[in-house]
């Protein structure tokens, strides 16, 4: 009759397997942490920056808006007529323009 035994070294291969999961994955949890660690400095300085330009932008706009604000207050307190005759023109060739809009 015929041997129809294999004989393979089993227990050596799933040894040396196990140890190449494990370097695999310890490099793969090494990766992902330097990435997240990359990633967490990344987004703090972004947010420090659009922070810092925000606020900027804010001071400059209030700056900027006050003294107008100001002065169209003033000019609405001396000609209350104009302010309503310039709202009301101005709110019909709003309303032309999106009904004219509208009909396409």
């Amino acid at each position: 009759m015929t041997d129809a035994t294999i004989k393979t070294d089993l227990a050596g291969g799933a040894a040396e397997a196990k140890n190449g999961a494990r370097k695999a994955a310890s490099k793969a949890t090494a990766a992902v942490k330097k990435a997240a660690a990359t990633l967490a400095e990344t987004t703090a300085e972004k947010t420090q920056v659009a922070r810092e330009y925000v606020h900027d932008k804010t001071d400059a706009a209030v700056a900027w808006s006050k003294p107008k604000a100001e002065a169209a207050h003033k000019a609405a307190e001396e000609h209350p007529l104009a302010l309503a005759l310039g709202t009301f023109v101005a709110g019909a060739v709003f309303g032309f323009l999106l009904a004219r809009n509208f009909d396409r």
